[in-house]
């Protein structure tokens, strides 16, 4: 027998939001085999690519551009290959105390990652501020705090993206002054970072990251770190691995642990996953396959991650143990120095077109074609990249803080308080004048009532026993994860530890 049923579009957001399926308004039901199970959005071995589309499945933000499956693979890896990765060589962490966090992290990262997944397929939007909003601030008679949550979200979002720009500009040009002359007639560090400010002014100025400037200049930061691991293999083969001397920079909560912690934590999950869906084909005209599986991309961005970051963790333990050699055979140090300001320095642009715009009036905008937003986040960060160290210190701090709270923390309490302190959205929902709202379960015809609510039950049970493990892992990373860091990191700043 055949079964109608529809999917709910998660919310009333407007317009505006990035819904991934949206069915018209015209067309109440969908049949449905009953041979066929309908697909849950926390079933794990299904994919993504099995919830039902059709031409109205498309994604309608500026931001969201539809992207190969290699360029989300790309922006995926890349932030696990930056800043974290190369400052692990100095972590000076023995090897049972440094193998283990680095798998656990980069198993949370991808945890983490398949939350904020399974959160876009559930509310059919690929935004963050959008589910943030689902979660925190639904409802009539919120429009207040749905402006002000909107504004932390966005507030957060580009203070994460300008610290993590500020530090890389900082490292990048720090990095080199050992290996300029010493009488320089101009202070050096101004003039270096104003010298690698002007490189990047024609890049950050583009519109997405699908932009073919972001897009090459992204992969040379991939070609810069893997060269940079090999000259740091090689230069640990020969004794010559000497300690970065941007770990002596690094403020109070850069430590072993937490520096393993940083190098897999990343954003923009969501516009990503949401550019891949929309560069996918109709799944009518096109059969789907592991390429553009958001998921499989996922994975194998966080096992790429680890064969080029794993080696780093045996070099650090076993640094004190190299027997030196005098004269070196090779000198890499300057080699290392050189693709490590590189890397980082490359990695801006990528970091900057993915800022939220600045609140620049709506006149000043239209009056010119300069994308006067995005200059002016890089102008500032230029300004803050030039503060002196013991300020530096305390963006650092910020910027691991806010970097590994909203990759492991901020997921699990989304999802928490979407599943556990909300009324579940319909699986089944006739479209009707008299339930405008897909939270609200309004009395169904007579004739469907009784089947309908059946199903809806048995289906609502289903997801539910399915979404168990899932929920057992999301209050580990909330608690263990999420929380002890927040009590390391207090006790931290106290002088306890």
């Amino acid at each position: 027998m055949d079964l109608p049923r529809r999917l709910s579009t998660g919310s009333s957001s407007g317009e505006s939001s990035p819904i991934l399926s949206n069915y018209n308004s015209s067309t109440s039901l969908i049949l449905v085999h009953d041979d066929e199970e309908p697909a849950s959005p926390f079933d794990f071995p299904d994919d993504d690519e099995d919830i039902p589309e059709s031409p109205e499945f498309e994604i309608r933000r500026h931001f969201s551009p539809p992207m190969a499956p290699s360029l989300v693979f790309l922006y995926l890896l890349s932030p696990y290959l930056k800043l974290g990765a190369l400052l692990l060589p100095n972590t000076q962490l023995p090897l049972e105390y440094g193998i283990l966090p680095l798998f656990v992290f980069a198993v949370l990262s991808a945890f983490s990652r398949q939350i904020w997944y399974m959160l876009a397929r559930y509310m059919r939007k690929a935004d963050l501020e959008d589910i943030i909003l689902d979660a925190f601030a639904l409802g009539r008679g919120k429009e207040g705090r749905r402006t002000w949550l909107r504004n932390i979200v966005r507030g957060g979002t580009g203070s994460l993206r300008l610290l993590l720009s500020v530090i890389y500009l900082r490292e990048s040009v720090h990095i080199i002054l050992p290996l300029l002359p010493a009488d320089l007639p101009l202070p050096p560090r101004p003039v270096l970072t104003v010298v690698f400010a002007s490189a990047l002014l024609p890049l950050v100025s583009a519109q997405s990251l699908s932009s073919r400037r972001i897009v090459y200049v992204t992969w040379a930061s991939i070609a810069t770190y893997i060269i940079w691991f090999l000259c740091v293999a090689v230069a640990h083969a020969n004794g010559t691995l000497e300690i970065n001397p941007g770990w002596l920079r690094m403020g109070t909560f850069w430590q072993g642990l937490t520096t393993t912690a940083f190098a897999f934590t990343s954003s923009s999950t969501l516009p990503l996953y949401a550019s891949l869906k929309a560069g996918a084909p109709p799944a009518a005209l096109s059969k789907s396959s592991l390429s553009r599986s958001f998921r499989t991309l996922s994975t194998m961005s966080v096992v790429v991650a680890v064969c080029f970051t794993l080696p780093l963790v045996f070099f650090t333990a076993h640094m004190n143990v190299v027997i030196l050699q005098d004269p070196p055979l090779l000198r890499l140090q300057p080699a290392i120095t050189i693709f490590n300001s590189l890397t980082l320095l490359l990695a801006i642009p990528s970091v900057l077109v993915t800022t939220p715009s600045l609140p620049i009036p709506e006149r000043i905008r239209h009056a010119t074609t300069i994308p006067l937003s995005k200059y002016l986040t890089f102008t500032l960060a230029i300004v803050l990249s030039l503060v002196p160290t013991r300020i530096a210190r305390i963006l650092s701090d910020v910027l691991i803080a806010s970097a590994c709270a909203s990759t492991f923390f901020l997921p699990a309490l989304v999802h928490i308080t979407t599943h556990f302190f909300k009324r579940p959205l319909s699986i089944i929902m006739p479209q009707m004048p008299s339930t405008p709202n897909p939270h609200v379960h309004e009395p169904l015809p007579a004739a469907a009532d009784e089947l309908l609510q059946r199903k809806e039950r048995a289906l609502q049970k289903r997801q539910f026993r399915k979404r168990v493990v899932w929920d057992v892992g999301v209050w580990v990373l909330l608690l263990p994860v999420g929380g002890g860091g927040f009590v390391w990191g207090a006790g931290r700043l106290a002088g306890r530890w």
